[in-house]
């Protein structure tokens, strides 16, 4: 406990307006105004410019003062850098010079008054895990912990000052922001125990290396007491180099390991996969073997597991098993969900809570352990690693032969960082997605009675989440029955459609199935005749270069010569992928510069964003790409008059057609129709 005039005397400044109440008790502190309820709590106000300056607090935060209710009677003690004075009750206020410098002082001060183990835990994968492991082993204790996954420096701090409440345990969990060259707050935290989960690849925007990463890791071992315990996961990467640097601190360094050969302290036996669960034969080489239950299907879960049990080990604490059972981590970790649709059930596997290389791994795998419990379609769907830095690329690449040998159907990939690794698997159907609505409308259709989807990417620096948040109720609400072999002959069967427009007026007169129209290729041809109109591309001779799809069979080949006004003529009717080639050459200096003009083209006309993802515009399973009939009713309404300069129509397409007819009242545009001549008897020409 603490009086207000004992924390002004640790802190120093001004005391206002404390008047009789200097010896009133505080038993809490909080930076944060919301969480502040009564009059034994004290408000630490974060000055803007300070906090932003000394622990890298937003500079868009609000200042804290602005945060204080005026209002509110239920508030112990507020220490600010500058003093409020229009609070409508008298509430004691300390001003200090620097709130950072005090913040800091006091939770110092009371870290060394508090008695029992701290356990600090730090990572590149499973620190938030293990957190929460401990702390539901310890539930027969008040123990405290992180506020949701809040790890960085600010949270370290205040984390010391709510020792002041005295629990039995404290269990903190740190980042690299928490433990890195600017500040050590391992020294201050003084752990009893510390903790590194793994080292991965993550952080690459701030680190060079993944030995850089090990390194400021192991600086959390710094704050160690000599008589302190070292717990490293023996399976992770410079897992040696780890040990080395924990016994620079202390002598009481134990290993933990999932392999069953390992020589750490405590290993695994054996791992028995059920559905929705696993069971662990557990042996730390010093007692007979247990069986544990966990309520998750990761392995990276089974190394958290062992992490925490280590912990409660070196408190010489028993481990309960219906604790560890009934323990659930994140509702984003791994989590199976059923979902009800119209017509079938189906389960998804929601892991969109973070990832590092290893989770990614670690989910892929975990859904590979439970394919064997489903039925219908088993699916992957990704989007990036954040975080990378200049080794995004080398990174994305390491997932390559884990995706080739999982056990998906399909594999579903959004974020640019992953198109390499599209690229690259082999012997799967795997493709990429240029947008979120693409792929959720294509999990629409896959996700079949008793499917099994896999939703896995970083929670920042992505816009995935979005669709693992999204998808669940857009299923509930679905209607499609899985009626079909092949995922595009069945898109390109749904996107029929039309609709057909007054050419006096420019006005729609009648629609059909609009609202689903799309196609699986893009508007290479059309764009690229855009591009030219704009242009005003002259008419001269060329010669053809080399494409990969030239050929002496259809007249294609390098060094033939022809108009650029043929290859536009020819745009307007399905051309030849090397004639799209060779417009796409004349128009374009580079790749760059054409990816320019088509974002240019779907901002400044309304389009989607999927119109095109790869360069002649044709059907590739690898590149989802697809546009729908008001995509080209936009185009109509802004080139009417360019795009029938050769013929009445423009077709696009090679088995299933989309495009427009010219007849002399009404212009019909289209979608995915493999029957063009029907279309015409719906007009007059």
């Amino acid at each position: 406990m603490l009086t207000i005039e004992k924390i002004y005397h640790i802190i120093g400044g001004e005391l206002k307006d404390a008047h009789n109440s200097k010896s009133n008790e505080i038993n809490d502190f909080e930076t944060k105004y919301k969480f502040v309820k009564n009059k034994k709590t004290a408000y630490f106000s974060p000055n803007k410019e300070t906090w932003a300056k000394k622990l890298g607090r937003n500079k868009n935060a609000l200042d804290g003062n602005d945060l204080v209710d005026r209002q509110n009677e239920e508030i112990g003690l507020i220490i600010t850098e500058r003093y409020i004075s229009d609070l409508k009750f008298s509430v004691p206020q300390i001003i200090v010079e620097d709130s950072v410098q005090a913040f800091k002082k006091l939770a110092i001060y009371i870290r060394n008054q508090y008695k029992n183990p701290v356990i600090a835990i730090t990572g590149s994968m499973g620190k938030s895990s293990t957190r929460m492991l401990t702390t539901s082993l310890l539930g027969d204790f008040d123990v405290l912990e992180n506020r949701g996954n809040n790890n960085v420096r600010a949270a370290i701090y205040n984390n010391m000052l709510k020792l002041i409440k005295n629990p039995d345990f404290a269990v903190i969990e740190t980042s690299l922001n928490a433990i890195n060259y600017l500040e050590n707050t391992a020294v201050y935290l003084k752990p009893d125990i510390a903790i590194i989960t793994g080292i991965g690849e993550a952080h690459f925007s701030t680190f060079k290396s993944v030995k850089d990463i090990a390194k400021i890791k192991t600086r959390i071992f710094e704050g160690l007491a000599d008589n302190g315990v070292a717990i490293i996961n023996n399976d992770t990467l410079y897992a040696d180099y780890l040990i080395d640097k924990a016994r620079e601190n202390t002598n009481n360094v134990l290993t933990y390991s999932i392999k069953k050969d390992s020589n750490a302290d405590l290993t695994v036996d054996n791992i028995k996969y059920n559905k929705g669960n696993i069971e662990l034969l557990v042996n730390d080489h010093k007692n007979e073997e247990d069986i544990y239950q966990l309520n998750t299907i990761s392995e990276g879960m089974v190394s958290n597991t062992l992490a925490s049990m280590l912990i409660l080990k070196s408190l010489n604490l028993p481990i309960k098993k219906d604790l560890l059972k009934n323990f659930k981590p994140f509702s984003k970790i791994l989590a199976l969900k059923e979902i009800q649709t119209k017509s079938h059930k189906l389960t998804l596997l929601d892991d969109t809570h973070n990832a590092s290389l290893p989770a990614m791994i670690n989910a892929i795998r975990a859904f590979n352990s439970q394919t064997k419990f489903y039925t219908g379609h088993k699916i992957i769907a990704l989007g990036k690693i954040s975080d990378l830095g200049h080794k995004s690329s080398e990174t994305h690449l390491q997932l390559v032969e884990e995706l080739e040998s999982c056990n998906a159907d399909y594999i579903l990939c959004k974020d640019t960082e992953l198109r390499q690794v599209v690229n690259r698997v082999r012997n799967k159907n795997i493709t990429w997605y240029p947008n979120k609505e693409l792929l959720i409308n294509d999990l629409n259709y896959l996700c079949n009675e008793d499917s099994l989807t896999l939703l896995k990417s970083s929670v920042t620096g992505t816009d995935f989440p979005e669709i693992a948040k999204s998808l669940p109720n857009i299923l509930k609400e679905s209607d499609v029955e899985f009626d079909f072999d092949d995922l595009f002959e069945k898109l390109s069967k749904v996107g029929e459609s039309y609709i057909r427009v007054n050419n006096e007026t420019g006005q729609i007169i009648e629609e059909f199935n609009s609202d689903k129209s799309q196609t699986i290729e893009g508007m290479g041809p059309l764009i690229y005749y855009l591009k030219a109109v704009d242009e005003k591309l002259e008419n001269r001779m060329i010669n053809m270069k080399s494409w990969p799809t030239n050929s002496s069979k259809t007249g294609y080949v390098e060094g033939r010569e022809i108009y650029t006004y043929t290859l536009l003529k020819n745009m307007t009717n399905a051309p030849h992928p090397s004639e799209i080639y060779e417009l796409a050459n004349e128009l374009f200096e580079n790749h760059s510069n054409r990816k320019k003009y088509i974002n240019h083209l779907i901002k400044n006309l309304r389009l989607s964003s999927s119109i095109a993802t790869n360069l002649t515009g044709r059907f590739r399973s690898r590149d989802r790409q697809s546009y729908t009939v008001k995509d080209l009713y936009q185009i109509y309404k802004h080139y009417k008059y360019d795009l029938f300069r050769f013929n009445n129509s423009f077709i696009l397409g090679l088995k299933y057609k989309s495009g427009m007819i010219r007849g002399d009242k009404e212009t019909l545009i289209f979608t995915s129709f493999d029957n063009i001549d029907d279309l015409k008897s719906i007009i007059e020409l």
